[in-house]
């Protein structure tokens, strides 16, 4: 307040002082003109131009009104008579001083009319140019955090007051409020703007001020806010909006997998207590050829439901971020080998072949999952490349990766679910329904979010010369 106050009155100083800076030149050229024999009423023409010359240098209405009085009065003391004297004998140079008097107010007062419209409109331009960088400024910033320290960028840009912020929803202060300066300000010295919202208050805005607020400062200031409370509003709208997509999604996959629950494990519960039954029922009369394919039933039905209920364990801690992974070094014979012993059918038919390095080949992963990685891709290929088809599984190395590759030489992929190939509940049959045949169709999704977890890539694609291939790239360093 006393830095402002001090500048007042400076500026002040500096206006009288032009004001009779001006008065003095007039008065001096007017004496000039009047040795040159110029009669006294051109003479009045430079105190009138003296009088617009003082509203030009000049900032208000008074300064202009005490040059015209004080002109008037030199003029009288100096060109009426009696000469340096107030005192006037002549009718004629009253009412010459009087117009003069009238048409130097009117003058002054239209110019300084003028000035205030013409700073009033560079005003109003300026504003106007500040809101519109302000509002494109704010168009394309997403996140509470980042909305908030633009706001505290364009206050101290714009406004020059430092400021910070509370959200109702947040415990975090933005800006200087718990720095040790701003703990010392008294709540006297500081402006609360709250940001109000559509629906509700978001928060508010604690601007410090060390001297009276412009009312030109004030709108820009309240205008920041107001931007950021809308862009606050959008950010809200936006993050309810997804979370109710994510629970319209997960209501969507819990009632597919539940659907696809019911009928994929009713399926193999029904064989086996089919042949359970039967042999319980018929065991005189079965020779032991039907009693081991009835226990081979039994035990492969059994196999493919531990496999369901593993996927969809896996499926549900990945969705619940739960899923962990223990890298250790393993050999890549020693996987391949896990993998074959949990596919012995497959193994046994003779449409397997495996193929991997001489060499010993060490890569981190965790082991467990990694083979359950296999074993999916293994019966993937298993159930939907043909019952002819053969199917290969391949590893080696490339760069600094080790590759896995099961390919068949079947009937390839569908073009219609290739891209999506490894979305969950995505399986082969007619709409795509993942109850429409057996298999929930987690399988693939499973693969891919275990070898992300290990910091690999797994890709689908069709072989030219017919079958489908399944490739693995895995780091062969720890990251």
């Amino acid at each position: 307040m006393k830095n402002k106050s001090k500048k007042i009155k400076n500026i002040k100083l500096q206006y009288s002082l032009r004001v009779i800076a001006i008065c003095v030149i007039s008065m001096l050229l007017s004496i000039i003109m009047n040795e040159f024999g110029i009669g006294k009423e051109n003479t009045l023409m430079v105190f009138i131009v003296g009088v617009l010359a003082v509203t030009i240098v000049t900032r208000g209405y008074v300064y202009s009104a005490v040059a015209s009085i004080v002109s008037v009065l030199m003029f009288n003391y100096m060109f009426t008579n009696p000469v340096h004297s107030l005192k006037i004998s002549n009718t004629h140079d009253i009412i010459l001083m009087m117009f003069f008097l009238i048409a130097a107010l009117i003058s002054s007062n239209m110019t300084s009319k003028l000035q205030y419209q013409t700073e009033s409109s560079k005003r109003n331009e300026k504003t106007a140019k500040f809101l519109y960088e302000i509002t494109k400024g704010f168009l394309n910033v997403t996140g509470n955090e980042n909305i908030i320290l633009k706001g505290i960028k364009y206050i101290k840009e714009y406004a020059g007051y430092d400021c910070c912020v509370k959200l109702n929803s947040e415990e975090k202060v933005y800006g200087t409020l718990g720095s040790p300066e701003y703990s010392k300000v008294d709540e006297i010295n500081t402006m609360i703007v709250p940001i109000k919202g559509v629906a509700k208050q978001r928060g508010e805005v604690r601007i410090i001020i060390d001297d009276a607020l412009s009312q030109e400062k004030d709108m820009l200031i309240k205008a920041i806010v107001h931007q950021m409370a809308i862009i606050l509003d959008r950010e809200f709208i936006y993050e309810e909006r997804q979370k109710i997509k994510v629970d319209i999604e997960r209501e969507r996959l819990k009632s597919t997998l539940l659907r696809s629950i019911s009928h994929d494990i009713r399926t193999p519960l029904t064989s086996i207590k089919g042949a359970s039954e039967l042999i319980c029922d018929n065991y005189g009369n079965l020779d032991e050829d039907n009693i081991k394919k009835l226990a081979s039933d039994i035990f492969d039905e059994s196999t493919w439901l531990m496999k369901t209920v593993q996927n969809i364990l896996d499926m549900t801690r990945i969705n619940e971020g739960k899923l962990t992974v223990k890298k250790s070094y393993e050999a890549v014979d020693d996987i391949v080998n896990q993998t074959l012993s949990l596919v012995p059918r497959l193994h046994e038919t003779g449409r397997l072949c495996v193929k991997i390095p001489d060499d010993i080949v060490l890569v981190p992963v965790d082991g467990r999952l990694f083979v359950q990685v296999l074993v999916n891709l293994l019966d993937n290929e298993y159930k939907h490349a043909g019952e002819s088809a053969d199917i290969c599984l391949s590893v080696y190395v490339e760069d600094k990766f080790v590759i896995f590759e099961v390919s068949d030489n079947g009937i390839g992929i569908e073009p219609s679910i290739l891209n999506k190939i490894f979305d969950g509940f995505v399986t082969r049959q007619k709409n795509n329904i993942a109850d429409g045949s057996l298999g929930v169709g987690l399988g693939l999704s499973i693969c891919k979010e275990i070898v992300k977890a290990h910091g690999g890539k797994i890709t689908a694609h069709n072989l030219k010369a017919g079958g489908a291939s399944f490739k693995i790239e895995l780091p062969m360093e720890v990251e």
